[in-house]
């Protein structure tokens, strides 16, 4: 398995955020068999809510989330209404975590938890932007890891190996 990120094709992006998605979904496209049946994972069209990957074979679904931090006790995510539904969706996602070295952009954890371990306790709902904001009202969530048993990360790639 490879483990650092083909540079070369971000190299059109100013926005190293940006940058960083196009990489480490490609890494992920490239190198991460489903967890569920051994298939190579496809990516959905870009802004699928809560929804990066997909096996053809089984059909599972998964999201990926990724940093350059170590994962800690909780992500920042997106949209809290979407995540709650998905979640009680009959189809909600696994997911996948990763973290990088922004040194050598490359890996250092990948994870996976399966979707059973992803229910709606684990989602923190975060404060609603203020009035003054561009995108007043909108309410975002935390992915806390934390409430997540140990046994329901299983780990691809740790510590870089």
């Amino acid at each position: 398995m490879r483990l650092n990120f083909n540079t070369t094709i971000a190299t059109q992006y100013k926005s190293q955020p940006q940058a960083i998605r196009v990489m480490t979904e490609d890494w992920v496209k490239n190198e991460i068999f489903c967890p569920n049946c051994g298939n190579f994972v496809n990516d959905f069209k870009n802004n699928s809510p809560v929804a990066d990957f997909y096996c053809e074979n089984c059909h599972e679904e998964y999201e990926l989330k990724s940093k350059k931090d170590e994962m800690g006790k909780k992500i920042v995510d997106g949209a809290y209404s979407k995540m709650i539904e998905r979640l009680n969706s009959t189809n909600n996602p696994s997911f996948f975590f990763l973290n990088y070295d922004l040194q050598d952009y490359r890996v250092q954890n990948f994870v996976v938890i399966p979707k059973h371990f992803f229910v709606p306790e684990i989602i923190e709902k975060r404060k609603a932007l203020s009035e003054n904001a561009r995108r007043a009202g909108w309410v975002g969530y935390n992915i806390l890891l934390q409430n997540i048993p140990q046994s329901g990360k299983i780990f691809y790639v740790k510590n870089g190996n």
